[in-house]
């Protein structure tokens, strides 16, 4: 019975010195976009995880009444959307885009960098006005299209956050024919001999707290 007593002290005794050897693990641990690492002294580099952060043009269009201009079901009328669709796709890989969403009514669109991201959108415009030239004010097929630049989260494939969000407001604010952006986008190209930017003030866009400084481009032909 002695023996049993002081064989179980012992395995106490070696089990409270393993606890006091080993270092105890820091409470400090930091989640960083893109990064997840403890904070310990004996770790200063942060170690990769599952998912990439990087900076990008995005790119978001739709057609403006998208609703009523298919209601009447006309088949010369569908064709026509699918075809400024097919056109807006073109130029998307045109200007070495990918296409994140596709919809019946809208594209959102990434690129490499603003002027990439920013010609698509004035092309797609043009090439609409082109498109829409002989037809009444009330048959036309038009776009809004917004575009914004920065830091995105990438996971798989999929697109996460600020910019992309951002793409989608600017876009609510524009007008038809038009493309607003963001302030990230003037900032890159604002010496750029093709665009021009005018800018319409702080705008306050769903899901955003802070007020945005969008800009709309103006742009012709030439």
């Amino acid at each position: 019975m002695k023996s049993v007593i002081h064989n179980a002290v012992s395995l106490f005794e070696q089990g409270l010195e393993a606890c006091h050897l080993s270092p105890a693990r820091s409470s400090r641990e930091a989640i960083v976009p893109g990064y997840s690492y403890p904070l310990t002294e004996d770790r200063q580099e942060p170690l990769q995880a599952s998912y990439d952060r990087s900076q990008v043009g995005l790119f978001y269009a739709d057609i403006v009444e998208y609703s009523r201009l298919t209601e009447q079901g006309e088949e010369g009328k569908q064709h026509r959307l699918d075809e400024s669709m097919n056109i807006m796709q073109a130029q998307i890989t045109a200007n070495n885009g990918r296409i994140l969403h596709l919809a019946d009514e809208a594209v959102l669109a990434e690129f490499k960098d603003a002027d990439s991201a920013l010609h698509c959108a004035v092309n797609v415009q043009l090439s609409s006005r082109q498109g829409n030239a002989n037809f009444h004010a009330n048959e036309q097929v038009l776009f809004r299209i917004g575009v914004s630049f920065g830091d995105v989260i990438t996971d798989q494939d999929n697109v996460h956050k600020k910019a992309e969000n951002l793409a989608a407001r600017l876009e609510k604010l524009a007008y038809s024919g038009g493309i607003f952006v963001a302030e990230s986008i003037r900032h890159r190209l604002e010496d750029h001999p093709s665009f021009k930017f005018v800018a319409t003030g702080k705008q306050y866009v769903k899901n955003v707290s802070e007020p945005v400084q969008a800009f709309w481009i103006e742009f012709d032909v030439e």
